[in-house]
């Protein structure tokens, strides 16, 4: 998969629009911080052509679910994969891009796939750079200043420079009501995936989504082990794609960064792994 083209502005903004210096410094800090990420639509575009190729269910008979961080920046890449893939998606992500559904949501996804037809699921946090390369930050439409992106995760890494600093690890949340319940299980997943290397990174906020995803990554292996078998339709594929999203100003393209790709059998057995050339 390789680059592609610049999307178009998401919305009237009263924020001036970028110089030609404030769009190569997005996409140095882009590059530098996460290489071999895609432009947004490139990475549809090939991530359908890549699919196609291995087999003739994947397109209009596709239906995608996404764990994306709820943040309404992250809901045009939904869009273009439903364009791409059938015209819907199913949600399954909560705060972080955490797939908070679990494996109800999921069982829920999987009575819902067209037979024949096939599943496309895409996962994976968020970091923004905004217009003055700043990573782990973003741009947003009427406002003066850029703020933090992913603000969920922003916040599980200053729990984590607290507890850190208190030299110890709590034990899983067990929250008493469901208000921020989703917030406590994000801060306590990075402290149990990594907490201290994002913490002495030499950019904290641009490790904090690879840390992240390694703890997304493992809840959605568990998920799709234990719903897909019984719920997924016979001789239906899944493919599985897991990254980081990767937010930035108007003018300039949002991109993804594949860290995961797989081929799987309608039970969750792995059939081929796609990152593997």
């Amino acid at each position: 998969m390789r680059g592609g083209s610049t999307k178009p502005r998401r919305m009237p903004t009263d924020n001036a629009p970028l110089t030609g210096a404030d769009i190569g410094r997005v996409i140095y800090q882009v590059h530098a911080n996460y290489p071999g990420a895609l432009r947004e639509d490139e990475f549809v575009a090939q991530l359908h052509a890549e699919l196609a190729s291995h087999s003739d269910e994947f397109g209009s008979m596709t239906l995608v679910a996404t764990s994306l961080c709820c943040d309404e920046i992250n809901r045009g890449l939904e869009t273009k994969l439903a364009q791409k893939f059938g015209g819907n998606s199913f949600s399954m992500g909560g705060l972080a891009g955490f797939p908070f559904g679990g494996v109800t949501s999921f069982g829920a996804f999987a009575h819902h796939i067209p037979n024949p037809g096939s599943a496309l699921v895409v996962y994976g946090p968020h970091v923004g750079v905004d217009a003055n390369g700043a990573v782990g930050k973003i741009d947003r439409r009427g406002l003066a200043n850029s703020g933090a992106c992913c603000g969920s995760a922003a916040a599980a890494l200053a729990n984590a420079r607290a507890v850190l600093a208190e030299g110890g690890t709590p034990p899983a949340p067990l929250p008493a009501d469901f208000i921020d319940a989703q917030q406590s299980w994000v801060a306590h997943a990075l402290l149990e995936n990594g907490a201290a290397g994002v913490v002495g990174a030499p950019n904290p906020d641009a490790q904090l989504p690879r840390a992240l995803f390694s703890a997304q990554r493992k809840a959605m292996e568990k998920i799709i082990t234990a719903a897909a078998p019984g719920n997924v339709p016979d001789g239906n594929i899944i493919a599985v794609v897991g990254g980081i999203q990767i937010n930035t100003p108007d003018g300039v393209s949002d991109y993804f960064l594949p860290i995961v790709f797989e081929l799987r059998t309608c039970d969750g057995a792995l059939v081929k792994d796609l990152m593997v050339r």
